[in-house]
């Protein structure tokens, strides 16, 4: 079930497992949202892809709304090809609508299919026929390619219970922290691969730990070696505080990584709800490039400053690190809150806040820039480019996911499959939900 199901191991699911397959339901009756956040199926795509690093199957694609008491919101016109397309370029191999025909009877009456009750085509009817017209073209140039992202994000299922247990802050929530992180990143227009902090790392050029918990010798061996041989990892607050028997150690914050963020946490403060903790960048570097994301994205919507902690600071001491960022506010004002270590032939960015999902949003440029990792394509808000590749043959998935037609700027001549291997460049105007598939 993706990402969001925190009940189940699902590495240790998977691990006797040939193929991994899983439903997506981007609406559902439990989020009556007027939008969908992309970001969250895309989460879970790469969740499911990284627990054994192939391909995967949709068992269950959304083809209408879904419901047992409630109804939810149903797919707008053009989304349920639109995910259907998302789930292929994330590395879908192979994909079944749920349902045929919505049934007459039982508990999933108001889980609704292609056909409505009545069993007579229309609007979803005309959308999947589309789309299995299309892929009679061009599947064969799509099936097998694989996805190959430069970033990785460790999930701990174990760190995901703990919190269960103990949430730290109620304004904190580890599945949330996570998809922030990841929807900063996604919005920078990267591939993520979603894997096991005890998972061989070299093929990643950045590596981001958000919140790992609990954290065992074998995992902080992998890290290390991960660094030592030239990648970027980034930690956050919460990481390394106890042991994969869920006890706490005695030691300096973050625990077993601490040699690794050269830094350690002399306190941390727990936030009531409201108080925001400002913060101060010190890298001329990082100064630009959060001004420049705050100014295009930023301005007049939020609630508080992105520069701020909501509901967490680690109060942090450099133990060789470089300064990247420190407090302006309450009782440990100019103490360190982010911090660059550099270790081996690699770097470690320790963020010792818990702060708004712009706080993420502002710091991704950065972190990419430090790893070396470069956008596919850089496009407007709402648009999502992903890459899968046949060999040295890249395919370019390019998704609106808003309600209005986007142009999209190409850094080159392409052609795209799914309008009769057309050659587009330059200026492009994508309609609203639509999608192009270039090479």
């Amino acid at each position: 079930m993706g990402f969001n199901y925190g009940q189940i191991n699902y590495y240790d699911l998977a691990r006797e497992l040939d193929l991994v397959t899983w439903d997506n339901y981007p609406r559902t009756q439990w989020h009556m949202e007027a939008t969908v956040n992309p970001a969250g199926p895309a989460l879970g795509h790469d969740t499911m892809r990284g627990l054994k690093g192939s391909n995967f199957w949709v068992m269950e694609q959304q083809s209408g709304p879904g419901g047992w008491q409630l109804v939810s919101v149903p797919p707008r016109p053009g989304e349920m090809r639109l995910w259907a397309y998302q789930s292929i370029a994330h590395g879908a191999d192979g994909i079944l609508y749920f349902r045929w025909r919505t049934a007459l009877t039982g508990t999933e009456q108001y889980w609704h299919g292609i056909l409505d009750h009545h069993a007579q085509p229309g609007r979803r009817y005309a959308e999947a026929k589309r789309m299995g017209d299309e892929l009679k073209q061009i599947g064969a140039s799509i099936h097998g390619a694989r996805v190959r992202p430069a970033v990785a994000m460790l999930q701990d299922y174990d760190a995901r219970w703990a919190f269960q247990i103990q949430g730290n802050n109620p304004g904190f929530a580890y599945p949330r922290h996570f998809l922030e992180i990841y929807s900063a990143l996604c919005g920078q227009q990267v591939g993520i691969d979603v894997v096991a902090p005890t998972q061989d790392l070299a093929a990643y050029r950045l590596v981001v730990a958000p919140a790992l918990h609990l954290v065992s010798p074998r995992m902080a061996d992998n890290l290390k070696r991960y660094v030592e041989d030239g990648g970027a990892l980034v930690l956050t607050a919460r990481s390394g505080v106890k042991d994969e028997s869920n006890a706490v150690v005695s030691e300096y914050l973050p625990g077993l990584l601490a040699e690794l963020a050269g830094a350690h946490v002399e306190e941390y403060d727990s936030l009531p709800e409201g108080l925001h903790v400002g913060l101060d960048v010190d890298l001329p570097g990082l100064e630009r490039a959060l001004s420049l994301t705050i100014g295009e994205q930023f301005a007049w919507t939020l609630p508080c400053d992105p520069l701020c902690a909501t509901s967490w600071c680690d109060i942090l001491a450099s133990d060789g690190a470089q300064v990247v960022a420190h407090y302006c506010e309450e009782h440990y004002a100019g103490k360190p809150a982010i911090t660059l270590n550099s270790y081996g032939k690699g770097k470690v960015v320790y963020i010792g806040v818990l702060g708004p999902a712009a706080l993420f949003d502002a710091l991704a440029p950065w972190l990419l820039a430090l790893a070396g990792v470069q956008p596919v394509l850089r496009v407007p808000a709402g648009v999502e480019v992903t890459e899968r590749w046949q060999g040295d043959r890249c395919l370019l998935f390019v998704l609106n996911h808003t309600g209005q037609e986007q142009e999209i700027t190409l850094d080159r001549a392409y052609h795209n499959l799914l309008d009769g291997d057309r050659v587009v460049g330059g200026q492009v105007k994508l309609p609203a939900r639509e999608v192009m598939i270039l090479t």
